[in-house]
């Protein structure tokens, strides 16, 4: 009877340890699209089009992804460092806008430009100074940027400053500027 039991126990061991993997596939096989990069299990897209926060919002889901939603300092560091190599530097130009300055017709020009930033995926729109991530619905952690300027109870959405080194602040979400999607590796 012992001897039966061990037969048995051997088999199935057997047949166990041939069976398929049914572990998730190997991280260091996986990969990003095409004009993506990749930190960790996320890859990372630059969308150097200028667009509002809504906009930049859809244009990410659109992609495949959706605004970036910075999870750790290490991740913060990753896209800072990104930035200040690959980022747009500067604004652009969104053009010329005569306006009339005073009650006697005169009028005056003004060049707009852009803001020198890139959108991530928070904001406080709905419930002003209370933050969330809008794919998670997490509560943004301000920790993680560290002396970062945000007005944290104003009604607004985060972004990544370039012109301050990348540190991330907050603006009005009808603010026209880069964004940055991020997606899951596939």
């Amino acid at each position: 009877m012992k001897l039966l039991m061990v037969v048995v126990f051997c088999l199935a061991y057997v047949s166990v340890s041939r069976a398929s993997p049914t572990t998730s596939p190997d991280k260091s096989t996986t990969k990003c699209p095409d004009g993506y990069t990749r930190f960790k299990e996320s890859c990372y897209l630059l969308n150097n089009e200028v667009t509002s926060w809504i906009e930049a919002y859809q244009m990410c889901l659109l992609f495949g992804g959706y605004l970036i939603e910075v999870d750790d300092t290490n991740e913060y560091s990753f896209i800072q460092g990104y930035l200040n190599e690959h980022g747009q530097g500067e604004g652009i130009s969104l053009g010329t806008y005569r306006y009339q300055s005073g009650r006697y017709g005169s009028y005056e020009t003004e060049n707009r430009q852009s803001y020198a930033g890139y959108w991530m995926g928070a904001n406080s729109i709905e419930l002003p100074g209370h933050w969330f991530w809008m794919k998670s619905r997490k509560i943004v952690d301000f920790d993680i940027f560290g002396k970062a300027d945000i007005n944290v109870t104003d009604s607004s959405c985060l972004c990544f400053d370039r012109s301050n080194m990348s540190q991330s602040r907050n603006k009005k979400c009808h603010t026209q500027m880069y964004s940055i999607c991020e997606r899951n590796t596939q």
